[in-house]
């Protein structure tokens, strides 16, 4: 076993930890981006699954850019938006621009990443 720096992740055992948890944060907006497809409910996790990831990928860019996937995101992106078409009349008047805007910076900023 070697240790490399003092970080959290600097040691053999630990350099990919956070491996693990960008794998999980992937599964789980691939998870619900598959169930958006058909989805007619206005209720969705695939921004908080997103949010996650970014929390991730801002700790760890050089792992975020190997795990994510540029044709992945599209695809996250464009099922997220034809849901948002779907089911848009039905968000309360409030929250249905602000939902908008919110997928429109996480897309945005998960753009960044990846490969």
């Amino acid at each position: 076993m070697k240790i490399y720096s003092t970080a959290s992740d600097g040691n053999d055992m630990a350099d990919m930890a956070n491996a693990r948890y960008f794998n999980l944060a992937i599964k789980q907006i691939e998870e619900n981006v598959e169930w958006l497809k058909t989805s007619k409910k206005i209720v969705q996790a695939v921004l908080a699954h997103i949010d996650i990831l970014l929390l991730l990928s801002k700790k760890f860019p050089k792992d975020a850019n190997l795990s994510i996937e540029e044709d992945r995101v599209a695809e996250w992106k464009t099922v997220f938006y034809e849901w948002y078409e779907r089911v848009n009349s039905k968000i309360p008047a409030k929250y249905r621009e602000g939902i908008k805007q919110n997928a429109d910076e996480l897309f945005a900023e998960l753009e960044q990443y990846g490969h």
